[in-house]
Parts: C-alpha cells; structure tokens; sequence
C-alpha cells in the first residue's frame, strides 16, 4: 500500500503542477496578428516598431505580453485564423474578419473609425445607379485586395456580371487610366491617398457606394472572454486628440467602437469571392 506520506508527497507535487501551468499560462503571450493593407499605395510593409503603441494598449488590457506578427498577405491571415495561429487579429481586410465570426467561430472585439466606401470615379457627370455602368470595363483593384472586392460587390448589385474589370494593382494607376483616358470609369476605396488632387486632373467623384467599417477586430477562441472585454473596453476608449493617438494613427483609423457586429457578419456574403 502507498504510504500516507508518500500520498501527501503526490498531492502537493500535483497541485505544485497544476498553479505551475495556471501561472504559464497567464504569462503566455497573446499572440496579436496586424494585417495592413497599405501596399496599394505603393508603400512598403511597415516596421513591427510602428505598432508599439497599439501593441502596449492591448498588453496593458490583457494583462500579459503581446508577440506581434505584421502581414499584409491575405492569403496568410486567412491560414492563420484557420489553423488557429493568433489570438486577435486586426485587420484590413473587413472581409476575413466577417468570415471569421460566420465560419470559423471567432468573436468579435471591435470595428475601427470612420467608415470607407468605394468611390466610382470619371470625367463625366455623376450617375444616379451604376446600372449606366453595365457592359462597360471598369479600371479597379484585383479582386484578391478588399479594395477590388468592394467595387466588384458594387457592380454586382447593380449590373450582375455585366462589367469588365481592368485591374491595377495600384490606386494610382486607377486613377491614371481614367486621367489618360485608357478607361472611362473607375472605382478605389474612400481611403485612397490617390484620390487627392481629382479636380486637377479633370476627374470627380461620379457614385459613392455603400459604407463599411475601417478596419475590424477578432479573437480566436484561444483568447479568453474576460481578456476579449479587457481589449474592447481598451480600443474602444482610444481618443485620437488624447494618449491614444499614436495607437490610432498606427493603423490608421481614428477610433474603434464596440458595436457594428451584426453588421460586420453581413458583409461575409456581400464580399464573398465568387
């Protein structure tokens, strides 16, 4: 028989074990997934340092260390929330997010400040509804970008499959080809840095499409609830004129809010490739 001595002895080696694992846990790092979509600006990927600020503010929320991957391939985020390699994710691609929460079981956290849309530019007047665009080519991201997603789900409400995308993987060049009439009509997002000076160049605003978060927030379920409320509560109390500046400005938006989910899982069929 075992000995009581040697029974206490493997009690309190267990229960050494178990507050051992409990501590490693918590000391774990959350392991934050930055998805920036910049390089249709022709901008290279930016430095991991650029986002220290926002990476201190969910450290601070979640009450443990924040190991940082920045990436602005699609492809990659997509593999990392499938084989459940992050924790939170914060993205611009709206639409991994939507399909996170509808298809994979993540929570939503928050969507960011203010709201984008795609914006159909030309020399011409403004059209009532792009139903004037049918049978016409249309100079605009690829649709592998959320940019070219976004014009591309415009079109489709309107005129189905009846337009003919010409894809630049850059803004300007968008811009270009309308400018130098190679395309009559084209379509960036809202965002575009590209879209200064239109006027200069003879070009306006024709047909504004529908409104979309920013930029969206999402947790896997590795992340637990009390640290998703924690990071909610922090992102959504950034002020762009106070301390969280710097946070904000890193991914470029100019807050976050805690409502917008219903909202957001809706786009998961509106941009859905087809």
């Amino acid at each position: 028989m075992v000995s009581i001595a040697l029974r206490r002895a493997l009690f309190a080696c267990a229960l050494f074990l178990c507050v051992f694992s409990s501590h490693a846990s918590n000391a774990a790092g959350l392991r934050l997934v930055i998805h920036d979509d910049s390089g249709n600006e022709g901008d290279a990927l930016p430095l991991p340092s650029r986002f220290a600020a926002i990476k201190q503010v969910i450290e601070t929320a979640a009450g443990r260390p924040v190991e940082l991957i920045v990436t602005r391939d699609r492809v990659r985020v997509r593999d990392l929330m499938e084989r459940n390699m992050g924790d939170l994710f914060i993205v611009d691609g709206i639409d991994l997010a939507a399909r996170a929460l509808t298809g994979l079981g993540f929570n939503f956290v928050a969507t960011g400040r203010p709201d984008v849309n795609s914006l159909f530019i030309a020399k011409g007047a403004p059209i009532e509804n792009l139903k004037q665009l049918a049978g016409k080519a249309v100079a605009m991201p690829p649709t592998d970008a959320l940019g070219g997603k976004m014009c591309a789900a415009e079109l489709r409400d309107f005129v189905g499959t009846q337009f003919t995308p010409r894809p630049s993987r850059e803004y300007s060049a968008v811009v270009w080809a309308i400018e130098n009439n190679v395309e009559s009509v084209g379509c960036i997002p809202s965002y575009a840095r590209a879209l200064e000076g239109l006027e200069a160049k003879k070009l306006k605003v024709v047909y504004e499409g529908r409104m979309v978060p920013a930029k969206a927030v999402v947790s896997s379920l590795t992340l637990r609830d009390s640290e998703r409320t924690a990071i909610a509560r922090a992102l959504s109390a950034l002020d762009d004129e106070g301390a969280g500046k710097a946070a904000l400005k890193s991914i470029r938006v100019t807050g976050f809010t805690e409502g917008g989910e219903t909202r957001l899982r809706s786009l998961a069929g509106w941009l859905k490739d087809r």
